[in-house]
């Protein structure tokens, strides 16, 4: 098989497969490495309130998108796209841009809704993203507003150009790290399966070959009694 015929195979199992915490790690990484963000100081109340997601109670990237998971429910093909957007952001960024702490967090959120726009007929509204977005935890919680989801949506959209398209070359680039293994278990099975065929053709070459010996072997005999048979026939009777 060639490499675009394993990439091939290999993106079309790996769409089927359910969202792992492997995948959301390495989606955090992606994001954190987008821009370097202000470290967030986080207090310690323990009153249950809605807080300013740039001030208060941030929750790890994993977490957050964890629970962008669990609520929306999103699949593979549309959460793995993300790191498109993510690598396509981070090259138009400039090396000095410094970010809030909870940058990341708009960006992914942004990355992801755009993704689900781009790829789906039909995906949630921005209400619903703002009510994904929010996690509850220790008596706190971390979330943004409908408001919020429209501006970082826009500003995403500016900062990319408009320039949502996703290329195969692009899946291929992005999801490499997950599309290697799958490759290799690919391209060993296929393999196995041409060595199995071999041996099987190579049986059957052998069989054949038997079958002709055997076939011209027990015609000789014959052959010699027929010859001398012709040998005692009288010439008149012949």
């Amino acid at each position: 098989l060639s490499l675009e015929e394993l990439n091939d195979a290999a993106l079309n199992h790996f769409i089927y497969q359910p969202v792992s915490q492997q995948m959301i790690a390495y989606l955090a990484g992606a994001a954190l490495n987008v821009i370097a963000c202000d470290s967030p100081n986080l207090p310690r109340g323990r009153k249950a309130r809605v807080v300013q997601p740039e001030v208060d109670d941030l929750p790890t990237l994993e977490n957050f998108i964890t629970q962008l998971v669990t609520s929306s429910n999103v699949q593979v093909p549309t959460l793995m796209s993300t790191l498109v957007y993510l690598t396509r952001l981070r090259s138009k960024l400039q090396p000095a841009a410094r970010g809030i702490p909870c940058t990341t967090h708009r960006i992914f959120l942004a990355s992801l809704i755009l993704a689900a726009k781009y790829l789906n007929d039909s995906s949630p509204k921005n209400k619903h993203w703002a009510a994904y977005s929010h996690v509850y935890h220790d008596f706190r919680s971390f979330g943004f507003s409908g408001s919020e989801v429209n501006d970082m949506e826009r500003q995403l959209l500016g900062l990319l150009d408009w320039d949502l398209r996703i290329t195969e070359r692009d899946l291929y680039t992005e999801f490499d790290p997950f599309l290697a293994p799958i490759r290799d278990r690919l391209d060993a099975k296929h393999e196995r399966v041409l060595r199995r065929r071999q041996r099987e053709e190579e049986e059957r070459r052998q069989m054949l070959k038997s079958s002709m010996f055997m076939r011209s072997g027990s015609a000789t005999p014959h052959s010699r009694e027929t010859s001398r048979s012709r040998q005692r026939t009288p010439e008149h009777i012949r």
